[in-house]
């Protein structure tokens, strides 16, 4: 109940017993009095009584100031007062008490509060400081998890026995990454907490979940289950799948699984690509030697050919091989590229190769090497062929030419293709030395066949030249090699800087959730949203022209599951809302229209409470597109400005600004639709100690608090 209610509740409570008093003590002298007395008092009661009325209201009105002067200066401060050591204690404990209108003692107990206020904060800074000591080993744990997971090839994923996301690393993000705004790749999203069915095909994974079960029980130690699927995106995955065990009591159980996923589609692609070489050189190869075998038949079985007829045949001979020379040539090539896809390059800084190459040369052979590589120049190759080849060629010129040095250059040309070039300065080398080395075998191939530097530079995509001016001599060499995927790059880089590897191991506990209405506010998954609009007026047309979002799982906000998209109104922007959030009108046309954003979000917001400040403002949007796109939201929605209101019902301000002070939350990219649902965000969780301290524990007790708020009832 507000202060001012209460106050009016007192003051009338006040005024009925004072005047209960009065009238009870005139009807008991009343009826002291006998006949005589009541007739002669009845004659002086029309000049006796204005003094009495008189005395009432001024006794009415020194109560009334009395007690405003008692809610003003005690209880009003001392409500906020509670608030606010509350929220020292449950949220902020660098918040300090500052009471504007209050009593001396008001202020003094003020004074004693925040003196225990630093003391509180002095404690939890040690205690906090012991605590990440302890925590020391299991976070160097945690890093080096994310380290493996993050430079591991292939895609991880862990799950519970429900399919419940756990952990994922980069490469399974990558492998996920779709645009989801296209209508028609509208699938489930990768997240923590979400189902792995919303993803991947629900009948394969519990096949094999059955198979380690089935496994398990039999005996195996290590079941392992593995098979072939293919994603929505035409991407074929080939899936390992390995228990995760679990042991209680003595009694070891499976608990969830892991699945490593390999992008298995250029090796297939490949391997169509040789079958079909094959097939295509053996039907080529089927009918030139026909023409061959023809024409030689005939010219056995006719000794006396005319010279003109035996020259046909001759030429067609000639001509059958030739081409049957090019084809096998052909084949060659087609092999050589067939290989090269499925080898194991990886991406390289041309710099980097050129440090360890040059450090390489000098421990094995001493011979002194320039290098010069183009900035920021990548390269895709396989390193270790190439620093072993060009150490072994540096082995040659020193033992046979007494090569003192060595320039090698690392630059891109014209073409856009790298080029690696080798130079001996002021010599000339014999070219069957580099003949020798082109042939000589380097490393073997999965079959065991010998390579050599020439066929490994082919598998690469390479190709050698020899940069010479005389018949015999040669002064370097050129390789040249494809230039590399710069989309493909981009991601690598990302993925070894950040490392974006997401877990949440508590989720393994949860198998047997309760409803949702009873479950702690503290474990439930809320997606916390804004958006920024055209105007204030929902329902005259305005409309969204910016949506943010972002996931929270297990109190832990997760910073690379969001959604931060322009949306373009198909509508003009007024100035004065361009006032407010700052988005140039020019940006909007071209972007996704709403249409094409909600699918996308109704997908990021599944089995999630949502969240929003002035919630019923953001809420409103979404349902007068309801009718428009048919994406309706059902979600349990939280309103932090409803659970303001209610742990801090004696505060001056709920707006996000004064909430966040309040909090300790720092604002940052206010009035834009993700940075107001990052800070809204933060303010949720700083709130659930709050509300818990008032009662409040599960997300029925937040939606009921909250629909008893005074703001409750604004509408738009």
């Amino acid at each position: 109940m507000k202060p001012s209610i209460k106050y009016w509740i007192f003051l009338a409570v006040v005024y009925l017993v004072v005047f209960g008093v009065i009238f009870a003590s005139i009807e008991g002298a009343w009826l002291n009095l006998n006949g005589d007395e009541q007739l002669i008092l009845a004659k002086l009661f029309g000049k006796l009584l204005p003094f009495p009325l008189l005395g009432a209201v001024s006794l009415c009105l020194i109560l009334g100031f009395m007690i405003s002067q008692l809610f003003h200066y005690y209880i009003i401060p001392i409500l906020k007062l509670g608030e606010s050591t509350q929220l020292i204690s449950a949220a902020n404990p660098e918040h300090r008490v500052q009471i504007k209108k209050g009593a001396r003692e008001i202020h003094y107990l003020t004074g004693i509060i925040n003196e225990s206020a630093d003391a509180f904060a002095n404690l939890q800074r040690n205690v906090n400081e012991q605590i990440a000591e302890a925590q020391a080993k299991l976070n160097e744990e945690r890093t080096r998890l994310a380290a493996l997971m993050s430079e591991m090839p292939h895609g991880v994923l862990v799950c519970n026995t429900d399919g419940q996301i756990l952990l994922y690393n980069q490469q399974t993000q990558q492998l996920f990454d779709v645009d989801q705004t296209d209508e028609n790749q509208l699938h489930g999203i990768l997240g923590l907490g979400r189902s792995l069915f919303s993803i991947l095909d629900r009948d394969p994974i519990v096949h094999a979940l059955e198979l380690l079960h089935k496994g398990f029980e039999s005996g195996q130690v290590k079941p392992v289950s593995s098979f072939m699927m293919t994603l929505h995106t035409g991407v074929c995955l080939r899936v390992n799948m390995a228990p995760v065990f679990l042991e209680q009591n003595e009694t070891k159980s499976i608990s969830g699984f892991v699945l490593t996923l390999e992008d298995m589609t250029k090796q297939i692609e490949a391997d169509s690509r040789r079958d079909a070489l094959i097939q295509t050189l053996t039907d080529d190869l089927q009918g030139t030697l026909h023409e061959i075998r023809s024409s030689i038949t005939t010219i056995l079985n006719q000794p006396r050919l005319d010279y003109e007829q035996l020259t046909k045949y001759r030429k067609t001979i000639d001509h059958a091989s030739q081409s049957l020379q090019e084809k096998i040539e052909q084949a060659r090539v087609n092999y050589a590229r067939h290989l090269h896809d499925l080898s194991k390059t990886e991406d390289v800084l041309a710099a980097n190769l050129l440090a360890v190459i040059k450090k390489n040369i000098f421990e094995r052979s001493g011979i002194k090497v320039n290098i010069q590589a183009a900035e920021g120049l990548w390269m895709k190759l396989d390193s270790y062929s190439m620093v072993q080849a060009i150490s072994h060629l540096s082995g040659l010129l020193k033992g046979r030419e007494q090569t003192p040095e060595l320039l090698i250059t690392l630059t891109n040309n014209e073409q856009g293709k790298v080029e690696l070039a080798i130079i001996w300065p002021e010599q000339d080398v014999d070219l069957a030395l580099l003949q020798e080395w082109k042939s000589m075998p380097l490393l073997a191939d999965n079959q065991g066949k010998m390579l050599t530097f020439r066929d490994v530079i082919q598998q690469m995509g390479g190709t050698i030249k020899t940069l010479s001016y005389l018949e015999q001599f040669c002064s370097g060499i050129l390789l040249t090699f494809p230039p590399i995927d710069e989309a493909e790059h981009l991601a690598m880089q990302v993925s070894l800087e950040h490392r974006p590897v997401s877990y949440e191991f508590d989720l393994f506990n949860r198998s047997d959730w309760q409803e949702l209405g009873q479950t702690p506010l503290d474990k439930l998954t809320y997606v916390v949203f804004d958006t920024e609009t055209t105007g204030l007026n929902p329902s005259d047309g305005d409309e969204i022209i910016q949506l943010g979002a972002i996931r929270i799982v297990n109190g832990q906000l997760l910073h690379h599951e969001s959604i931060d998209q322009l949306v373009d109104p198909l509508r003009h922007v007024p100035a004065s809302s361009v006032a407010i959030h700052g988005i140039d009108p020019a940006l909007l046309p071209g972007q996704p229209t709403i249409d094409k954003v909600l699918p996308h979000f109704h997908n990021f917001a599944e089995n999630s409470v949502l969240v929003a400040h002035n919630a019923a403002f953001d809420m409103r949007f979404l349902q007068l597109q309801e009718e428009k796109t048919g994406i309706k939201f059902d979600n349990p929605v939280l309103d932090t400005l409803l659970l303001s209101s209610i742990v801090h019902p004696h505060q001056d301000s709920h707006a996000l600004e004064g909430l966040a002070e309040r909090l300790n939350v720092t604002i940052v990219g206010r009035h834009t639709a993700l940075g107001d649902a990052i800070v809204t965000a933060e303010v949720l969780l700083k709130m659930i100690p709050l509300l818990k301290a008032c009662g409040i524990h599960t997300l029925e007790d937040a939606i009921n608090a909250a629909a008893k708020s005074p703001f409750a009832k604004v509408s738009y």
